[in-house]
C-alpha cells in the first residue's frame, strides 16, 4: 500500500486526515532510518538499559 492508498484508508476508518498525514510523517521518517540513531540519554535517565518495542511486546504477551 503507497502513501496515499494510506491515508485514504485511515481517513475512510474514521482518522481526522491531519492526524493521518502527521502519522504518515512518523512511518515516513522511520523508514528512511530517521529513528536508528541511539542516544544514551534515556539510559543515563532511567539507570538501566533501554529495551526495544521487541523485548517490550514479548514480555506483555508472556504475562498474559
Amino acid at each position: 500500500m503507497d502513501d496515499n492508498e494510506w491515508i485514504s484508508a485511515v481517513v475512510a476508518g474514521g482518522m481526522p486526515r491531519p492526524a493521518a498525514e502527521f502519522a504518515l510523517t512518523m512511518f515516513a521518517a522511520s523508514r528512511n532510518g530517521e529513528f536508528d540513531a541511539t542516544d544514551p540519554t534515556l539510559e543515563a535517565t532511567i539507570g538501566h538499559p533501554a529495551k526495544t518495542v521487541h523485548e517490550v511486546l514479548e514480555a506483555a504477551l508472556r504475562s498474559r
